[in-house]
């Protein structure tokens, strides 16, 4: 025996007209089938209509593309079909058509009834959908009542009106709130341009949201910051903090995908300041001031975001890593396109996209960030300013943080030797300033020399262990500062000679994990009492290389090698 599995059709429909948990995601569908039509100019109406003794949200969207013929229009209200598709020997949607599944106009199905007027090759079909929502909550499939006539004269393309949606909630379809969701999260606020893709650069809509009194034209392409990287002239707009309106760009054509052939992105990044961004910007949260519908705070829209049809998906912390450094990643506005990139069926997110893929995604934008960004003379003075303006105070808060100092520095622990004070560090600047007071005090304690320090960007130390030789002819490498070594470290091992840190939070046999994945073992040796020159070792080890690494806690180093205890100083 044998059967054949049978689909709810009714409950298939209204699960995923659900599915869309944005209602202005409407808006975005309807942009796209406007393009996949090859629209030229959009026009797009949100009004109440109060004619049925209700407020009735209405929703009106025209175009002048294709149109439809009637095998299109039976495609428009149906599941799973696609009349725009092109498909290449893998299987990979190669046409400029957006949708792939049918799905997306779905959403309309959440409301009152649904009208099509449509005209394509001398052909005007009118079509309605009463009742949807309701018509499947009982578990039975809507009808679509259409008629067809011939029209010589008629202007092609579409119009779609939705009466009803979303049970007429209101909130979210202001004028406003729509015209920055269209250029964030809608084909029409694509950022191909910035990567010479101009195919759609003359499309026009003509938008009027909620509250609005009459239709505004909005210019195709995603918004971003005029750029400004001259940090001289910046400190004449703004002497204290000139980021706030500094602006750069890099761009990435058609980048390889690591491991990946046939495989590429495209990769916009922005550097953006505060008030760069809040220029153009204006849903963006002032600190302070009461909250307005539709604003967010700049974490919630900056930093990466990955995209497929250059249409933004989805931006996770995990991402802005491959490009951030701590919390910088909202200064960031960044944009990844992959076209292989695989959607959930209401286009929400890059659940279905493999993971390798993902993995290969990330290690190409990191080697970009890294080796194509990071070095140019543009990010390397925003990066220096960035410091500078860190350590800036006002007056006030300089006078604030003397007085925090000053008790701090009373109660902190310290040492004496050859009559200069030694202070115990909190911080791991704190641990430079210790060891270079200790370099020059006792050379000898440490067997290598410092050629050069840098606490701002990369490693702390470039230092040498061939003293007598030219500089030119030393075998150098990088030691690197820690208040407090942990399991997770934030360079690479293969060029590290040594570590110097306060502290260590690692057990014997703990692994450490660095920045590309190598793994070490950290290896601790107990001082032995009979050899005066002894001291507990820390070494981080690894199975495959014979360099090993050492790791100087100044904490036990300094009380084995030279009997120093940092102990309370009294109170003056």
């Amino acid at each position: 025996m044998e059967f054949t599995p049978k689909v709810n059709e009714a409950a298939e429909f209204l699960e995923i007209s659900n599915d869309f948990t944005n209602p202005k995601e409407v808006v975005r569908e309807a942009i796209s089938n406007c393009f996949d039509a090859g629209a030229k100019n959009i026009k797009i109406e949100i009004y109440v209509d109060r004619s049925r003794g209700i407020d009735e949200l209405v929703i009106n969207v025209e175009d002048d593309g294709e149109g439809m013929n009637e095998e299109q229009l039976k495609a428009f209200f149906g599941l799973g079909y696609s009349t725009r598709i092109e498909v290449d020997e893998r299987g990979f949607n190669v046409s400029p058509s957006i949708g792939e599944k049918g799905h997306g106009t779905k959403v309309y199905f959440n409301s009152r009834r649904i009208e099509v007027k449509t005209c394509k090759n001398n052909q005007y079909l009118e079509a309605y959908m009463d009742s949807p929502r309701q018509t499947l909550r009982r578990e039975e499939l809507p009808r679509v009542v259409y008629v067809s006539r011939e029209c010589e004269d008629q202007q092609q393309g579409s119009r779609i009106t939705i009466f009803g949606y979303n049970s007429n909630i209101q909130a979210g379809f202001s004028h406003d709130e729509i015209k920055d969701y269209i250029y964030w999260f809608s084909k029409f606020g694509s950022p191909e341009s910035e990567v010479g893709k101009e195919t759609y650069k003359d499309v026009k809509i003509q938008l009027k949201g909620l509250g609005a009194e009459g239709f505004e034209e909005l210019d195709f392409g995603h918004e971003f910051a005029e750029i400004n990287s001259d940090i001289r002239a910046l400190k004449g707009k703004d002497k204290i903090s000139p980021l706030d309106y500094y602006v750069a760009r890099w761009i990435f054509n058609d980048a390889q995908v690591i491991g990946k052939p046939g495989c590429t992105i495209d990769f916009i990044f922005y550097i953006e300041g505060d008030k760069a961004k809040r220029e153009y910007n204006k849903m963006i949260h002032e600190k302070w001031q009461a909250w307005k519908p539709g604003e967010y705070d700049v974490g919630d829209r900056y930093g990466l975001w990955l995209c497929k049809d250059h249409i933004p998906i989805q931006h996770k912390s995990e991402w802005n890593k491959w490009v951030a450094e701590k919390s910088e990643w909202t200064k960031y506005h960044a944009f990844v396109n992959c076209q292989d990139f695989k959607l959930t069926a209401n286009r929400g997110d890059l659940e279905n996209t493999p993971p390798d893929l993902l993995e290969a995604v990330g290690k190409t934008v990191k080697d970009l960030f890294d080796n194509k960004i990071k070095p140019t003379k543009e990010f390397q003075k925003y990066r220096e300013e960035l410091v500078t303006e860190q350590v800036e105070r006002t007056a006030q808060q300089e006078e604030s943080d003397f007085n925090r100092r000053r008790r701090e520095t009373l109660s902190k622990n310290a040492a004496e030797i050859d009559g200069i004070t030694l202070l115990e560090p909190r911080l791991e600047g704190g641990v430079l300033s210790l060891f270079l007071q200790l370099k020059t005090i006792r050379p000898e304690l440490f067997d290598f020399k410092v050629i050069d320090y840098d606490t701002s960007l990369g490693y702390d130390l470039l230092v040498t262990k061939d003293t007598a030789l030219d500089l030119n002819q030393a075998s150098m490498k990088f030691a690197e500062m820690k208040y407090e070594l942990k399991r997770s470290f934030n360079h690479s091992f293969g060029k590290l000679w040594a570590i110097i840190c306060w502290d260590c939070k690692l057990a014997n046999d703990d692994e450490v994990l660095d920045i590309v994945g190598e793994k070490r073992s950290m290896k601790i040796t107990s001082k032995d009492h009979s050899d005066p020159g002894s001291y507990k070792k820390y070494m981080l080890v690894s199975n495959t290389s014979p360099h090993n690494i050492e790791v100087y806690v100044l904490k036990d180093y300094l009380k084995d090698k030279l009997g120093l205890e940092f102990r309370p100083r009294a109170m003056q």
